[in-house]
């Protein structure tokens, strides 16, 4: 009986170079194809990066984004008025009944110059008072801090909180100290500077008065809209 012959033993190191070039043969092969499909059909169109938003509508509400000069319906007139107003980098006060349009204006002001952060009144006050709740995240002198740090802050409908002397001290604080760090500020107020000296504060009224007042003269526009 033959015994069976036993196999040459392989030689594994040969084995590996054969493959590996039989790989960088295949990828050349693949590259000369890839090039030759670009002359024929052509370099393949670069996706455009997906626009960013604006950086500034990270402190504007939703709602109010759209809200720019060439948005506002209204008085031309006042509105390149205000432009230029703005343009001098002064402090406004935007006067005027509810829905005339003073909220749209000062974030269009806020708009106009690349940064800001909008608040209400009662919604600062609101947050202030919840540092003194336990737990809160923040103090009452980090609040202020922050309020008084942005170096354009539209404080919206000033007079809608409820009168405390909490809320009064609160206020002249921040204003007072953004007047006297040279920080711009913009309040839109329902009162007259005599009311708000009568409901708040004859120091606010006057801090206020120091500023540039404008009146909005414009009707309720949320009354013309169709229901």
């Amino acid at each position: 009986m033959t015994e069976p012959s036993i196999p040459q033993t392989m030689n594994f190191h040969e084995e590996i170079q054969k493959i590996g070039q039989r790989g960088l043969e295949l990828a050349r092969q693949r590259a000369e194809v890839a090039a030759a499909m670009e002359v024929i059909e052509g370099p393949k169109p670069v996706k455009e990066p997906e626009p960013k938003a604006p950086a500034i509508n990270q402190h504007i509400p939703k709602a109010y984004r759209e809200c720019r000069f060439d948005t506002f319906q209204g008085n031309d007139k006042m509105v390149q008025g205000l432009i230029k107003l703005a343009d001098t980098g002064c402090d406004i006060v935007l006067r005027g009944e509810t829905g005339c349009g003073k909220t749209h204006l000062a974030v269009a002001l806020m708009q106009h110059a690349g940064h800001g952060y909008f608040t209400t009144a009662p919604e600062l006050l609101l947050r202030i008072r919840s540092t003194f709740n336990d737990g809160g995240w923040e103090t009452e002198d980090e609040v202020i801090r922050d309020l008084c740090s942005h170096d354009l802050l539209v404080l919206d409908d000033l007079g809608a909180e409820k009168t405390t002397e909490f809320a009064i001290t609160t206020l002249y604080i921040i204003i007072d100290r953004r007047i006297r760090d040279a920080k711009r500020t913009i309040i839109t107020t329902n009162l007259s500077l005599k009311e708000i000296e009568d409901k708040l504060d004859a120091r606010i009224a006057s801090r206020l008065s120091g500023m540039q007042n404008v009146k909005i003269n414009m009707p309720d526009y949320r009354k013309k809209r169709p229901s």
